[in-house]
Parts: structure tokens; sequence; C-alpha cells
């Protein structure tokens, strides 16, 4: 096997946790269903609500190349007000964002360990990258909140990639930020849709973080070169 000389990391739900967010998150649903004149709906519901609008519309966008999260974000907001009789105005999105935003930087934390482990690759002298489903403005605003950009030689959004994981092209473009081939890198992240599917299609190891307790990742599907269940355990993997 050739060494490895470059690892690339997911950030959301690899690097950080999104159920961290999860309060933020209800807390810009309460806020717009107040806005919108929903407040009789509880905090269950919405939270409902909200998932299965995402999930709708989330399998649309999957099969696309390239999209904008913000219109992802946007348009399961949309989804989600019209399946409750509510038209949402761009007023009204933008007022959701901003709270949300607001609740990220109270809550944001990254997962134990992350800091030491990427110290620990610099050490080694590996290149270290994110390339995450994550617009730019966004991947900038929380690299800042984890205070990771000096760990980092390379951050890709798909924004600026103009590719979305799985399509190949993202990968394609950290891989040359790298410079390294397909072989001599590692991908760490948490999805097996996006995250591993895209890495096994350009030839770049595979790890799946798996951080459920209650059962294994499923046998179907792509499948990783490595499970490792702390962000740790990258190290003994390079």
């Amino acid at each position: 096997m050739p060494a490895t000389r470059a690892v690339l990391f997911d950030f959301g739900g690899t690097l950080f946790d999104y159920a961290d967010l999860a309060g933020a998150q209800l807390e810009s649903l309460r806020a717009l269903a107040a806005r919108i004149r929903l407040d009789g709906l509880g905090p269950a519901e919405l939270a409902l609500a909200h998932r299965s609008a995402t999930a709708r519309v989330f399998r649309d966008y999957l099969e696309k190349p390239n999209y904008l999260h913000a219109d992802l974000f946007s348009d399961a907001l949309r989804e989600m007000a019209r399946s409750l009789g509510v038209e949402l105005s761009a007023e009204d999105l933008a007022h959701y964002f901003a709270v949300q935003h607001a609740g990220r930087r109270r809550d944001f934390r990254l997962r134990a360990g992350v800091a030491e482990t990427l110290g620990e690759l610099r050490r080694r002298g590996l290149h270290l990258g994110i390339v995450s489903n994550i617009d730019e403005a966004d991947l900038q605003h929380l690299i800042d909140l984890a205070a990771l950009r000096s760990h980092f030689d390379s951050l890709l959004s798909s924004e600026a990639a103009g590719s979305c994981k799985p399509d190949r092209r993202i990968y394609d473009a950290a891989l040359a930020r790298a410079g390294c081939p397909p072989e001599e890198a590692l991908f760490v992240g948490d999805s097996l849709a996006q995250d591993i599917a895209g890495a096994n299609r350009v030839g770049v190891r595979s790890v799946l973080i798996w951080h459920r307790d209650d059962r294994e990742p499923p046998a179907d599907g792509p499948r990783p070169a490595h499970v490792i269940r702390t962000i740790p355990e990258v190290l003994r993997l390079v």
C-alpha cells in the first residue's frame, strides 16, 4: 500500500456533530413559526415537519452534481411552510438564517480529539484538507468558529469546486490541491451516500466515521475501506 501523503476530511457531521446545533435549529424554527403566525405548533411538530420536508427536498438535490446548499435549505423551509399552508418570503428566510447563525456561534463545538489529531497529522508532515458540501461563506464561518484555519492546508467547499459530493470533480480538485494521486490520500467522512461513495469512485481510501452505538453501518451500499468510531483513530491508518 502506498504511503499516505494527504488526509482529507468532510466537515459537518465528521469534525463536529450536528446534534450539538439542534437547539439552535429548533430556536430558528420556532422564531420562523412565530413570524408567520404558526405559534400553535409545538416544538416536536415543527421539528417533524422540517425533517420530513428536508428529506423530500434532499432526495431531489442528491441527484444533482452541483448545487448551492443555501438553495437546498431554503427549498426545504419553503416545502415545510407549504405543508403547513404558508408561503415564505425572502425576508422570512433571511430572519430564519440570522437566528440560526446566532445559535451556531453560541453552541458550536468540535468532536473530542479533533484538534489534537489534526496537530499530530500535521506534525507527521501530511497535507490536511477539508472537502465539504457547504457553501463557501458557511464553510469559512464554521472554520473560524472551530478555530481550525491554521490546522489545514486547503479548504474546499462544493461552491468553490462547482461540484457536490459524491460527484468526482470535487475530489479531483481536492487531490490537485494536495498534490498527490488518489491512492496516496485518505478521505474521512460520515456519509456513505456522499463521502464514501465519492471517495471510492475516484480511488481514494475511504474512512467512515460511525458514531452510532445502537447498530453497525449498513451492509448494503458503498463500502468504506475502514470504519472508525472516533477521530483520533485516524492516526493508526496513516
